[in-house]
């Protein structure tokens, strides 16, 4: 009896599992059709969809879009070109020389030099500040070539339309003379004599006031060439003055630094009437580039001073330009000595005068006459700086920014010059020629 319940049981509720099954069944199919119809209606979207774009065609960029992004770009490259300035110089150059010795012979040489490469850039950063930068290869003629050096880097504060005041720190040649001249220069060959004596290249602070064509500057630096017993501290200073009467200067914008070399350039050679005049003092003259190779010493007894005095007069075609440079005082004897054995009072002078054949304004032929020499500079040996120099040379500009240089000239040399062969030199004859690029 007690299995007769179950059995009876699963017969009772048979009828009752299938009629589950049964309803479970129909749900389904009703969610099928119900999943039936709304695929059938997203179908029926997407294909509306697909029409209404195959209507339309394809989607383009609009122009304006395109035109705004060139614009940016267009933007910042004349904002760029509106603040720098960048300009370069290459010079290529020969020189023939055949130098005279005492009691007879002669030695010739030549030789052919990339002379100068020179990139600068500057960069106006606002109203009131002016960044200049020059990066300087030179292969001097006879010599060894220098690596890619910074010539000039420095930053100056001030705005010439506001205020004729600035003020310039960092590496840079101070002012000492002007160095004019109308021939090719050094590192081609040893001109001016005024250039050999006296550029000064220091990492220095510089106060400038310019107004109405007069430059009253003064500076300081720490040298490399100190009084002995010294300490090591910022004590070689300097000054130069000069009025500049219708004149272009060659500067940089705002600022009254100038780089290797000239200082003043005119661009108006055919025309008009320009003038400049000016001096300069610096402390200590053996700390010019040219007295410090020359002494190869780190301490003199005592500083001396240096003088310089400029003039350029030009008219119409026709210019004279007259430049002196001396130290103060004697040298010591075991510092640079004179041939009687007397300590050393060093001067030099360059003067130069010529003119412009301007019947081609744009294609002007220059021809420059020169005379130069020197005192009491026998003991800076050979090439040194001569007694008396006369040349002549001719600039020729063959395209815009271009010229052809040709040149000859005559050196005789003080008693007691001495070459590298401690062999006593009498006189040098020269010819020299360059081409000079710049951009």
């Amino acid at each position: 009896m007690k299995k007769a319940v179950p059995v009876i049981a699963m017969i009772a509720g048979l009828p009752l599992a299938q009629g589950a099954y049964a309803a479970t069944d129909a749900e389904l199919e009703a969610r099928l059709e119900r999943l039936a119809e709304q695929n059938a209606h997203l179908m029926q979207r997407v294909e509306e969809l697909e029409n209404r774009l195959a209507a339309s065609g394809p989607r383009e960029v609009p122009e304006a879009s395109a035109e705004e992004g060139e614009g940016k770009v267009t933007g910042f490259l004349s904002e760029l070109q509106n603040r720098v300035t960048l300009g370069g110089l290459v010079e290529f150059g020969g020189v023939y020389q055949d130098v005279g010795k005492k009691g007879g012979g002669k030695e010739d040489r030549s030789d052919l030099a990339l002379t100068t490469v020179e990139l600068s850039a500057n960069a106006a950063v606002n109203d009131w500040v002016n960044a200049e930068m020059v990066l300087l290869y030179e292969d001097p003629t006879f010599g060894e070539e220098t690596s890619l050096d910074v010539d000039v880097a420095a930053v100056t504060f001030g705005n010439a339309e506001r205020l004729p005041l600035s003020l310039s720190l960092g590496k840079m040649y101070v002012p000492f003379g002007a160095l004019l001249t109308h021939f090719p220069d050094d590192p081609l060959w040893d001109s001016p004599v005024t250039l050999i004596f006296g550029e000064t290249s220091e990492k220095a602070a510089l106060l400038n006031l310019a107004w109405q064509g007069f430059s009253l500057s003064t500076y300081g630096f720490n040298g490399d060439v100190d009084e002995a017993g010294s300490d090591n501290q910022v004590d070689s200073y300097g000054f130069d003055a000069n009025f500049n009467y219708h004149a272009e200067l060659e500067l940089s914008p705002e600022s009254p630094l100038w780089g290797k070399g000239e200082r003043f350039r005119f661009e108006d050679v055919c025309g008009g009437f320009d003038a400049i005049i000016g001096a300069s003092y610096l402390s200590n003259v053996a700390e010019s580039d040219g007295i410090e190779d020359a002494l190869g010493l780190e301490e003199i007894k005592d500083e001396i001073g240096g003088f310089a005095a400029y003039l350029h007069l030009g008219y119409r075609a026709l210019f004279f330009d007259a430049e002196y440079m001396t130290a103060t005082e004697e040298f010591e004897p075991d510092e640079l000595a004179r041939r009687n054995g007397k300590g050393a009072q060093p001067s030099v002078w360059n003067f130069e005068t010529g003119f412009n054949i301007c019947t081609f304004p744009e294609r002007v032929l220059e021809v420059a006459f020169q005379y130069a020499g020197s005192d009491e500079t026998e003991g800076f040996g050979f090439p040194g700086f001569p007694e008396n120099r006369y040349g002549i040379n001719f600039n020729q500009e063959i395209f815009e920014d271009v010229t052809f240089s040709l040149g000859y000239a005559h050196d005789e040399y003080h008693d007691g010059t001495y070459d590298e062969d401690d062999r006593e030199v009498e006189d040098r004859d020269i010819v020299f020629s360059q081409v000079a690029v710049e951009f």
